[in-house]
């Protein structure tokens, strides 16, 4: 549901005309809050090391994400051009 409210955030920064590393950081927050999780689970007892497999599950995240942050931020400005007519 956080990611929800972070994309909601980063529409908002496009709809608002902010730079476009606001986006950029949305993806950041929203990785980062996706993986806050399952980091301190490796911690725990058992104690898993961090593979290469959780490597790619990172890597494809911060992709995905980055899409997700882009996709809202354009909506955003695209949403602010439909109403300004």
């Amino acid at each position: 549901m956080l990611e929800f409210l972070i994309l909601a955030a980063v529409a908002a920064a496009g709809y608002a005309d902010a730079p476009g590393w606001s986006a950029l950081l949305g993806a950041g927050v929203i990785t980062f809050a996706g993986w806050w999780r399952k980091v301190q689970l490796l911690r725990r007892h058992p104690r898993v090391p961090f593979s290469t497999k959780m490597t790619t599950y990172l890597v494809v995240s911060i992709v995905i994400n980055l899409g997700f942050a882009l996709a809202s931020y354009l909506g955003g400005q695209v949403l602010r051009g439909w109403l300004d007519k």
